[in-house]
Order: structure tokens, then C-alpha cells, then sequence
């Protein structure tokens, strides 16, 4: 059984930023051994595909074209979370995207903006022995609908405490 941890508290909930609460759907949870988190996702909105043949993770689709990309990593170069965000950064906007938010604190980071006409959200925390992340891209017409879905899986992915 996997011996789950929340990890560093979480800054101001995105959903303070984005508006109210996500409107009810149905919330299933996917759990990776591999890397030892969970995370939730609206089983209503969202088909997961296979889980990647290495068991890093596993991404789920929409009829609208959302992709919600769910993976773990071990941290082999021993990277702080504000380092995988300059660099997370420096790919986005090296391929011509937007960051329009973006923070890290000791055990995660987060961005978000736009990229190739989409809005992304990207999250990861980090245990020191590795890092689990999510990034949800959607199209900008259906911010209202993703937005509030972005916050809840902000605050639904848990990480291993790492020995």
C-alpha cells in the first residue's frame, strides 16, 4: 500500500483567483505506484487513457480537447521546485508561450498562461527524491468551465514523503 503524505502547504488556492467552487462532478482518483501520488480528476469530463508503459503516469481526455497530463520524476539532479520553474518557463516561452502566473515555495511550483491558443495550468510538488506534476491545457472558450476544475486538482494532488 502506498504511504501517501501531503507535502508543503499550498499557496492561496487558485480557486481565490479563479472564482467560485467547481460545480459538481464526478471525482475519481488516480494513484501511481511508481512515484508514490494521487490525484483527482472529474470522471465526468475526463476519459483517462493507459497509463504510460513505464508507469511514470498517465493522461486523461475530453470530448473538447482538454488533456490533462498526470506524471512523476525522479529528482536525480536534486532540483529545488523554483528551479523546475525557470526552466518549466524558459521551455514555454522558448516556444512561444505566455506565462501569466507563477510561483514556487519550498516542496512546489506552479505556473499557468497560454500556449498554441490554449490556457495551461501546471503544478508539481516535490520530496526532495522526486517530483509529481500535473498540467491541464484547455481551450480559452472553456475557461469557465476548466478554471474552477483547475483549482480542485490543484488542491487534490498529494505527493510521497520522501525516506
Amino acid at each position: 500500500m502506498l504511504q501517501l503524505a501531503l507535502l508543503a502547504a499550498a499557496a492561496a488556492p487558485i480557486s481565490a483567483v479563479w472564482g467560485a467552487a467547481p460545480p459538481q462532478h464526478d471525482w475519481n482518483t488516480y494513484g501511481n505506484a511508481r512515484f508514490e501520488f494521487l490525484i483527482c480528476f472529474p470522471a465526468d469530463l475526463l476519459t483517462p487513457q493507459p497509463e504510460a508503459d513505464n508507469g511514470d503516469g498517465r493522461v486523461f481526455v475530453a470530448a473538447d480537447g482538454t488533456r490533462l497530463e498526470v506524471w512523476g520524476t525522479f529528482n536525480a539532479q536534486n532540483l529545488t521546485p523554483a528551479q523546475v520553474l525557470a526552466a518549466e518557463t524558459a521551455h514555454i516561452t522558448g516556444e512561444h508561450g505566455t506565462i501569466t502566473y507563477k510561483a514556487s515555495k519550498p516542496g512546489w511550483y506552479a505556473l499557468s498562461g497560454t500556449m498554441d491558443g490554449k490556457v495551461f495550468y501546471q503544478r508539481g510538488l516535490s520530496d526532495t527524491v522526486r517530483f509529481a506534476s500535473f498540467r491541464l491545457v484547455y481551450p480559452k472558450a472553456a475557461a469557465a468551465t476548466w478554471n474552477p476544475v483547475a483549482a480542485r486538482i490543484s488542491e487534490c494532488l498529494k505527493g510521497a514523503k520522501g525516506t
